[in-house]
């Protein structure tokens, strides 16, 4: 899970060198305001690129570095999208010109596409870029206020420069929202330049090291090799060049790796918050005492919460490795990019979309869950929990929202069934016995991956033809199989009244992409001499439970399409419990296996050693709140005034 021993120990070397530096104590993390929470996110940036040039260290041992922090500041998107998308659209000479720029931190940078009126919907964007032949300049300009950019990270504080989507302008004809390199502030004294307005927007549930901005210009110059032009680009006499035909979706390929980067995170930070609780319900008690033993029942014992825990688990392992797979057929898209072929990229980008609000739904759940297992422990910002969650949860709506992910997702379905003409085979209900019913015949039956494929393509099928019926009942249009997949109402009112059927068909295909994922890369560990034969029958059992469960959330669906007949959903739900209980004795071993440091979780009740209440009342100690005896409330003279004056004077009432 973690690339062996050698790269763990790595990260505890790593680990030992950030904890030697006043940024990588963590004691405190818990008290900081918003404002120390943001230096520290800075100072902490700063302290890992200053240990990556000093130590001779990797680009991947400072990203390791900034996941051990966990510490999010100003610097998250310079590092996540502003120098990926200098990488994937600018030339050659503008590589040249600004990655120097941005590994040494001489300038800052972030990504500015959302805005107040318009988020995922990219065509709407309002923000301008109006090419100007004579001087050889864009001017950029907020013609509206609903064109003002919001939510940026870095964008309030801290970054010199951004990644500005705009719609490009010249010869007065539009060509759409297109990618620029635009300085925001001055480099010497950090102010906004002439006509930018810029500033934060404020707290947020949570991530408030992170400077989330707004920002607006009134008719800003910027030079025309501002704009990234590796796919289009505009001549100094204003002509515009397309991308050629075969690469005009080239522009896409950075929220196709955010996405992708975002589908691989998925897995570890719900595996953090999977290890915490179960960590901790292993050892709380709560019962009344055992006539035998006279201890009270672990937590984990009582089946409400193994039930609970150990799939989300499982599900931590299947999205890591669903992670391992995205990042994979990403750098694949990258090597055939970089010959010129982008034949992958509509199909990566379907997946992506539909995997990143999957992935990202199942981890914000699961991460909630977790925290409730854990009972009032779980509400206290000292169990990591709440942190986790917090910093989390964003990501079910940035980088496009989730319900208009599975939308792209369940659009690129529709077409490809329609272009396929699959509709006899998905109305025979996959394989089965040839009438539609599987052939799974006692509970053990369900545990075979075969049968857990077969039912959720099944499934797939079932649910793509009702949403095609529907589009076609609302539209009027012809759509059955062989159907030219242009004539799908994509927009207006017959595909808006289909979403809910839309975005259940795009979570079915992803819970089966993500089942997919996990069974091969059970069946490479089968293969690897390296694995133990202990390991591998874990694992196995692990890929097992995940399939049960991928059967349990499609249970009505499953029934509905008459898949399977209630004995043998009965069948199913046996055969969940007695994974469940099976794999609850492995539990604690199982989320060790992660190999998460105590540093990382930074939790009073995951740790390792177990000795969680030990932790608690000494991390409650050291609270600012508990710097004198008194309290802030009597030192600042208001308890003080109240209990010394004799208490609320009552006063007689005038009425």
């Amino acid at each position: 899970m973690n690339g062996g021993s050698e790269a763990l120990a790595k990260r505890r070397r790593l680990i030992a060198m950030m904890q030697r530096r006043p940024w990588g104590d963590k004691s405190q993390m818990a008290f900081r305001s918003r404002e120390e929470e943001h230096i520290a996110g800075l100072e902490g940036a700063i302290g890992i690129f200053e240990l990556m040039k000093n130590e001779s260290l990797s680009i991947k041992d400072a990203a390791e570095m900034r996941t051990l922090l966990f510490q999010p500041g100003g610097f998250e998107l310079h590092i996540g999208m502003f120098i990926p998308s200098i990488l994937s659209q600018g030339t050659e000479e503008q590589q040249a010109a600004w990655l120097p720029l941005c590994m040494d931190l001489k300038l800052i940078g972030t990504y500015a596409q959302t805005e107040l009126g318009h988020g995922t919907f990219l065509r709407g964007l309002e923000t301008v870029a109006v090419y100007d032949p004579v001087t050889e300049q864009f001017v950029v300009h907020s013609p509206t206020l609903t064109a003002t950019k919001w939510w940026p990270g870095g964008l309030g504080k801290t970054c010199t420069h951004a990644i500005l989507m705009a719609r490009l302008v010249t010869k007065g004809k539009d060509y759409g929202p297109h990618a620029f390199v635009v300085q925001l502030r001055d480099m010497e004294t950090h102010l906004p330049l002439d006509g930018v307005e810029v500033g934060d927007i404020g707290p947020k549930m949570g991530y408030n090291g992170v400077d989330n901005g707004f920002l607006r210009f009134d008719h800003v110059p910027v030079p025309r090799d501002a704009m990234l032009m590796r796919y289009s680009r505009v001549l100094p006499d204003g002509t515009y060049v397309p991308p050629p035909k075969e690469n005009s979706k080239a522009s896409y390929a950075t929220m196709v790796y955010v996405r992708a980067t975002i589908v691989r995170d998925a897995g570890d930070f719900l595996g953090r918050a999977a290890t915490i609780a179960t960590r901790y319900t292993s050892v709380r008690r709560q019962s009344s005492p055992d006539a035998v033993t006279g201890r009270e029942l672990q937590i984990l014992d009582y089946e409400n919460v193994y039930e609970t825990l150990v799939p989300i688990v499982v599900k931590s392992y299947a999205l890591k490795f669903m992670g391992k797979n995205m990042m994979a057929m990403y750098d694949g898209f990258v090597k055939a990019r970089d010959r010129g072929d982008f034949s992958a990229l509509p199909e990566l980008h379907a997946l992506s979309s539909g995997l990143k609000a999957f992935c990202t739904d199942a981890a914000s759940v699961g991460i909630e869950a977790c925290r409730r297992t854990c009972g009032g422990q779980g509400y206290s910002v000292l169990s990591g929990l709440p942190t986790i969650y917090t910093s989390y949860v964003q990501n079910v709506t940035w980088e496009g929202d989730n319900n208009v992910m599975y939308l792209q997702m369940a659009r690129a379905l529709v077409k490809q069934r329609l272009a396929q003409g699959t509709k006899a085979e998905a109305e025979a209900g996959g394989s089965g016995n040839g009438n539609g019913i599987s052939s799974a015949a006692v509970a053990a039956d369900w545990r075979r991956p075969e049968a857990v494929d077969e039912a959720l393509e099944a499934v797939e099928g079932y649910l793509a033809e009702g949403a095609i019926a529907k589009l076609r009942a609302l539209s009027g249009a012809s759509l059955g199989a062989g159907s030219d997949p242009s004539s799908v109402p994509v927009e207006g009112d017959a595909w808006n009244q289909s979403t809910m059927d839309l975005v259940q068909l795009a979570t079915c295909r992803c819970r089966r992409v993500v089942f997919d994922a996990f069974v091969q890369e059970v069946a490479k560990a089968a293969a690897s001499p390296e694995v133990e034969a202990a390991s591998r029958a874990a694992l196995q059992e692990v890929c097992t439970l995940f399939g049960l469960l991928c059967l349990r959330e499609s249970g009505a669906d499953l029934l509905e399409s008459r898949h399977v007949s209630p004995d043998q959903y009965r069948d199913i739900k046996t055969a969940f419990k007695q994974s469940c209980k099976q794999l609850r004795s492995n539990a604690v071993a199982l989320v060790d296996a992660f190999g998460y440091e105590d540093y990382l979780l930074n939790s009073a009740i995951g740790r390792a050693d177990g000795n969680i209440y030990e932790d608690l009342l000494r991390r409650a100690k050291s609270s600012p709140f508990n710097r004198t005896e008194t309290g802030p409330g009597w030192d600042s003279g208001v308890l003080k005034d109240l209990l010394l004056g004799g208490g609320v004077a009552r006063q007689a009432s005038k009425l």
